[in-house]
């Protein structure tokens, strides 16, 4: 990931403190690394984002949407046709709001106001509906609710492409020896700076990934045979057997506890 972010204008001149934006994008479409001025909201009410910051990852299906705070430098790229509603809030109303990503739930009220927000002009009246959905838009913000299903980054240079890289792919399975000659890097090097960076060895933060990569995919509506294939396991008992060491909870269970909050 390039380490110099780009600035994006999106929204950032809209008259109001709260402004939504959808837009669609195509499997495989990717946004490098950049920056707004706003904080964002973002939520896919279809398709699932990969979102990488220099530290962490998520992978966020339509169940979940990610908050991203101002001038905070992140990439994107998307899986499967995707269909983005995401609301940008101005600098002023981010002060109380964390200062990290928060990867946290959509439910049905939050959802309903981003939909709502975009049928209001950009300049909507403060006290008309725009500026009364604005108002709701920030309190639900407020009550954010972190769920910890993010990947870290390590930040080394050769640790980084090869955590990169399987974000992408994750049934790739080269072992530790075959990553390592792709980074150029030693096994014991590449072991070291995953440890250190991450806090993770390489086969916990590979387990990681996958788990939270296949609950997405779950989440997004895959069946469980083809998700556990997708990422690397040869069976869903084997997937499902992952998922409970990392979480504690089987993918049936945590994937529903998300359905049924939206």
């Amino acid at each position: 990931m390039s380490r110099n972010p780009v600035y994006r204008r999106n929204m950032d001149d809209a008259p109001r403190p709260v402004a939504a934006m959808a837009r669609a994008w195509n499997d495989g479409d990717e946004i490098p690394l950049h920056i707004h001025r706003r904080g964002q909201l973002i939520h896919a009410v279809r398709g699932v984002m990969r979102i990488e910051t220099a530290d962490a990852a998520w992978i966020v299906p339509p169940a979940l949407a990610l908050w991203m705070p101002p001038q905070y430098p992140h990439s994107m790229s998307m899986r499967g046709r995707l269909e983005m509603r995401t609301v940008y809030i101005a600098p002023a109303e981010c002060e109380n709001l964390p200062k990290q990503p928060i990867l946290t739930e959509v439910g049905g009220l939050m959802r309903e106001l981003i939909l709502a927000a975009l049928e209001e002009p950009l300049d909507y009246d403060d006290d008309a509906r725009g500026g009364r959905i604005a108002q709701m838009i920030l309190v639900e913000l407020g009550r954010l609710q972190q769920r910890r299903l993010d990947v870290p980054m390590p930040r080394d240079e050769r640790a980084a492409r090869v955590a990169h890289a399987l974000l992408m792919e994750p049934q790739i399975d080269l072992g530790l020896d075959g990553w390592a000659e792709r980074a150029g890097a030693s096994r014991r090097t590449l072991a070291r700076l995953f440890r250190a960076q991450t806090g993770f060895s390489f086969a916990e933060w590979r387990a990681r990934l996958r788990a939270i990569d296949g609950l997405a995919r779950l989440s997004a509506g895959q069946p469980v045979g083809p998700t556990a294939a997708s990422v690397g396991y040869a069976s869903a008992s084997a997937f499902s057997a992952m998922v409970r060491r990392n979480f504690g909870l089987p993918p049936s269970r945590l994937v529903a506890r998300d359905v049924s909050r939206n």
